[in-house]
């Protein structure tokens, strides 16, 4: 098929898109994150639906799993979704800059559950 003046061609490769979730197993006292939610999409974990939020990372790479990062995704943690609710809001959009800092670990009370990072969340949205 050939294109047109009016045919919109849209390509994109799955590298382009990759953002490794910032676990909790990744936290640490005093590691920050800063950068600007460029791609929300929704999770499915244990039949709960939330959102996930990709970061383009502000001049800085983190690694994970042995690789270095400069786009990460953020979601499913429990102290993160708290300090949004903390900050007056209840989700990021897309353009919201985050700034993410761990100021604390709090051991895990139950058997099989996994500790919480604790954070302090700064949303500058335009």
């Amino acid at each position: 098929m050939t294109a047109t003046a009016t045919a919109k061609v849209f390509e994109g490769r799955t590298l382009d898109a990759e953002a490794p979730f910032v676990s909790g197993e990744f936290w640490e006292t005093g590691k920050t994150i800063r950068g600007e939610v460029v791609r929300i999409y929704e999770t499915v974990l244990d039949g709960k639906k939330s959102l996930a939020y990709v970061v383009e990372l502000d001049g800085e790479t983190v690694y994970i799993d042995g690789e270095e990062w400069e786009r990460v995704s953020i979601g499913n943690l429990a102290g993160f979704r708290m300090a949004l609710q903390a900050a007056g809001i209840e989700r990021l959009f897309l353009k919201d800059v985050i700034e993410m800092e761990c100021e604390s670990i709090k051991a895990a009370k139950k058997v099989g559950y996994s500790p919480r990072a604790n954070f302090r969340i700064r949303v500058t949205r335009s």
